[in-house]
């Protein structure tokens, strides 16, 4: 699919790729920001939202690993399992990089409570990249349609 268009998507300006960065960039500071956070409340968690989804991964989410040549490790056992396909026993089996944006957004009840009161401001931050992310990864996707069309 990318083949004649690769030399668009490897030069230096291109816009494609600057986003696929900004994205990497964006998504290390919100892992960095809730990684106390989430191992405080969700080892413990009796219903851990991962149990209760069977989410597949978005177009977006999808194209962001292709283009930034990221592999998520599926495993074929996964595939079978109830809940999400990668929740190993010691929470998720993907590298943070790799798991689909909706994993980094969700934020449940319990992890809000501790994120107020740990850091008043944190939420505030957290939606600003992620809507940051999100309007990066609806420009990676329309610059790729635009580069191949």
């Amino acid at each position: 699919m990318l083949g004649h268009t690769s030399k668009r998507l490897t030069g230096e300006g291109s816009k494609i790729l600057l986003a696929v960065t900004e994205i990497e960039k964006l998504l290390s500071e919100v892992t960095e920001l809730q990684k106390d956070h989430v191992k405080e409340v969700c080892p413990g968690c009796e219903n851990p939202c991962c149990t209760r989804v069977h989410y597949m991964f978005s177009q977006k989410d999808l194209l962001f690993l292709r283009l930034s040549r990221r592999k998520p490790g599926w495993k074929k056992e996964f595939l079978m399992t109830k809940g999400c396909w990668f929740l190993g026993p010691t929470g998720c089996t993907l590298e943070p990089e790799t798991r689909p944006f909706i994993c980094h957004r969700y934020i449940c009840s319990d992890l809000e409570k501790v994120m107020k009161t740990g850091d008043p401001g944190l939420r505030t931050a957290l939606e600003e990249k992620f809507k940051a992310i999100g309007e990066l990864r609806d420009q990676m996707r329309d610059e790729l349609a635009e580069a191949v069309s």
